[in-house]
């Protein structure tokens, strides 16, 4: 076997297709510039008998010293605040040991770590990126480093795809019926495990309203 072959051979069978890793995160912001990590949830996705099974959580929680200060995370985040401000500090490079860690205790190893998530490509993953939690993917030599993989199961592409099969654009709707189809989840919408699971059981809904 050429020796190309033998090492995309051996790439390919790292990686494993029924296997993703939700992700979610809490901040002070949305600029990742002057703005702070406080919740980082990672939920293990298996995708089982034709739909998306979680496994295992990481859960970790960054100190602060900041107060909420607008009005929505007054309203919605002073439990998330609490709790930070109560953590102990971890340096970036400790965090992004134990993803990896938790990640290849899960069964995936980098750089063939996939995340989905709601907006994951755009906003977790750069925010986390920023600040030294993690190292996307990218090309060096024709070899792909990094720690997790830069193909990203985005929720709202789901979404997108259900739509069009459906012959429209309408993913508000599509969103609301899915959000119907899923079952409760306890906890609070503004904490990054409870929304990683939410996010799932949509997921698992959407498969649902295309399957025949």
């Amino acid at each position: 076997m050429p020796l190309a072959l033998a090492a995309w051979y051996l790439y390919s069978m790292a990686i494993n297709p029924n296997k993703l890793f939700m992700l979610d995160i809490e901040t002070t912001g949305i600029n990742p510039v002057g703005e702070e990590v406080l919740q980082i949830a990672l939920m293990e996705m298996n995708f089982l008998g034709g739909l998306w099974e979680k496994g295992k959580v990481y859960n970790f929680f960054q100190h602060t010293d900041r107060q909420p200060t607008t009005k929505f995370a007054q309203d919605h985040m002073k439990e998330i605040y609490a709790r930070c401000q109560q953590a102990p500090r971890v340096e970036p490079a400790e965090i992004r040991r134990q993803i990896l860690a938790f990640c290849r205790e899960c069964g995936a190893d980098a750089p063939n770590i996939f995340f989905a998530g709601w907006n994951a490509g755009i906003f977790d993953i750069p925010f986390l990126a920023h600040h030294g939690y993690i190292v996307p993917a990218k090309y060096e030599n024709d070899q792909l480093v990094g720690d997790c993989h830069y193909r990203v199961y985005e929720i709202n592409g789901a979404l997108q795809l259900v739509a069009n099969v459906r012959g429209h654009n309408e993913i508000n709707s599509v969103l609301k019926e899915a959000q119907k189809l899923s079952p409760k989840v306890e906890g609070s919408r503004h904490d990054a495990l409870h929304d990683c699971e939410r996010q799932i059981h949509i997921l698992n809904s959407l498969v649902k309203m295309v399957r025949p």
